[in-house]
């Protein structure tokens, strides 16, 4: 009886070791988060700080924001594991998909149908892209699905190569830096991010008179919040309710409205399986 006991007490000891140890991994974990560098830096620790705030108090996990200096860094944290959970433009996405077993986990519901739009100075007479024929044009980062493949996508839907058309491309590597070049007239035609590039106009950071829109493409899927693989189902499940449940909370609408979301919504790989075929397994930097 004695020995029964004694077996039975070392089997709850054992249990609350191990339970404690859980815990207090729980508790140490540094949850890291990356974000595609789309604007300048200063903006991105403005736009997503609050976030990380938010996802720290709701999740009980302490987080910390990590703002690369180009796409192809996000990529190499991530595929390195050096972040936890990302932000990736489609494109990012499927790269990391491949090489790193990247998990899609919500979205905005804008990037399921987003768009590019493209910029010219408001004195330009051009109307259309075969009328900027012998210009300059500024894509983002070669990587950028807004800001690069999906309008070059489009562009050869209408049989136009880009490097045909105009003079010169150039990559300025964010949305916001593009809609800049163009307004100050470095570049005669700019490619970007439709939802900065309206935010911008909105906000005073681009001069309504000294720019105007001339195309904007169709709709395609975009950003989306990705983890790692690896990553625990019950940090993910903590994650993604988070995510969901923030617009059910009056007091997260200046958050929303700093992510430019009205509601997130659940991601799934297919949502990106268009972009996969659009970006060659072999292809960019």
């Amino acid at each position: 009886m004695k020995k029964l006991d004694f077996k039975g007490l070392l089997l709850v000891l054992v249990t609350l070791l191990f339970g404690c140890s859980d815990v207090d991994s729980t508790a140490n974990k540094t949850l890291y988060i990356g974000v595609l560098p789309d604007l300048n830096e200063a903006m991105l620790h403005k736009k997503y700080q609050g976030l990380v705030t938010y996802l720290q108090t709701t999740t009980n996990i302490k987080c910390q924001l990590k703002v690369p200096g180009s796409y192809n860094q996000l990529l190499r944290w991530f595929n390195n594991k050096e972040v936890d959970i990302a932000l990736f433009g489609g494109v990012t996405f499927v790269k990391a998909q491949r090489k790193a077993s990247a998990e899609p986990l919500v979205m905005r519901a804008i990037d399921a149908r987003f768009k590019s739009v493209m910029l010219v100075r408001a004195k330009n007479p051009a109307n259309g892209l075969s009328e900027l024929k012998g210009g300059t044009l500024a894509f983002g980062s070669r990587l950028s699905t807004s800001g690069h493949y999906m309008p070059r996508y489009f562009f050869q839907k209408q049989q136009i190569t880009p490097e045909n058309l105009f003079q010169r491309i150039e990559y300025s590597g964010a949305h916001d830096t593009t809609a800049l070049w163009v307004e100050r007239g470095k570049v005669d035609a700019g490619v970007a991010n439709a939802q900065i590039v309206y935010s911008m106009l909105e906000d005073g950071r681009l001069n309504k008179d000294k720019v105007k829109i001339i195309w904007q493409s169709p709709p395609f899927a975009d950003y989306v919040w990705a983890v790692q693989s690896t990553m625990s189902e019950q940090y993910k499940q903590l994650l993604r309710d988070a995510f969901l449940s923030m617009s059910q909370h009056p007091e997260q609408q200046p958050l929303l409205d700093a992510l430019g979301a009205d509601y997130y919504i659940p991601s799934r790989a297919k949502d990106f399986a268009k972009l996969a075929q659009v970006v060659p397994i072999d292809s960019g930097r």
